[in-house]
């Protein structure tokens, strides 16, 4: 079944899926960045606190936030036991920042990149390698041929401990950008992909309804 949530954009729900081979250990099969699974959605949408609120009445639980005394700017929120399946961020929405795949291991990260280098591809990768202090992801985005990023990271952490506690970063804290200091590229803030309706319509967006004391970008960190 499809459905609209409150967010704006389309779920589907699902009763059973049919099973495929489990190919864990076909190595030799294996391309790129050896990619294990599609890990989370990263969707900008105008109101973080209202997307954290349904979002925990659906039984979703909370693992880091971005944010200040007043304003919740960013949530990271899970239901496998990792980091996040959704991260919320404010902006204008709702719109899709990117999709996240997950590798096993860093050098798998840092081999799409010399395999797209030697390509002569490089236009493809947006930011990094490097890692995020939220999450402790380390990562790489890319542009797929469409435009829409894609992310390929690993290295989070397990949240299955029913007293995980939830790391919460201040909103001007710089370490929360990128924990090696690299500086954002403007798109990454600025361009995310439009979400279609139910009949397959683009979705208008809405402009961010939180307070905006500090501009925040497509991750919740300050443009500035």
């Amino acid at each position: 079944m499809r459905a609209e949530d409150p967010l704006g954009f389309t779920v589907e729900f699902f009763h059973d899926a049919m099973l495929t081979d489990r190919l864990q250990q076909r190595y030799d099969l294996r391309r790129g960045a050896e990619v294990a699974r599609m890990d989370h959605f990263n969707i900008v949408v105008p109101d973080v606190q209202a997307a954290y609120e349904y979002y925990t009445s659906l039984g979703f639980g909370l693992s880091e936030t971005i944010e200040d005394a007043q304003t919740l700017y960013a949530a990271w929120m899970y239901r496998k036991q990792t980091v996040h399946d959704m991260a919320f961020t404010g902006g204008a929405g709702p719109r899709l920042h990117h999709l996240g795949f997950f590798a096993h291991e860093s050098h798998q990260v840092l081999r799409i990149c010399d395999i797209l280098g030697s390509l002569h591809e490089e236009s493809h990768i947006e930011r990094g390698p490097g890692r995020h202090g939220v999450s402790n992801a380390f990562y790489v985005y890319l542009r797929d041929p469409d435009g829409h990023r894609v992310e390929i990271y690993t290295s989070d952490y397990y949240t299955g401990d029913p007293h995980h506690p939830v790391l919460r970063w201040d909103v001007t804290d710089p370490r929360r950008r990128d924990f090696y200091g690299h500086a954002v590229i403007p798109s990454w803030y600025a361009e995310a992909s439009t979400v279609l309706d139910l009949d397959g319509n683009p979705r208008p967006t809405r402009e961010i309804r939180q307070v905006e004391e500090v501009a925040v970008g497509a991750d919740g960190f300050p443009v500035r």
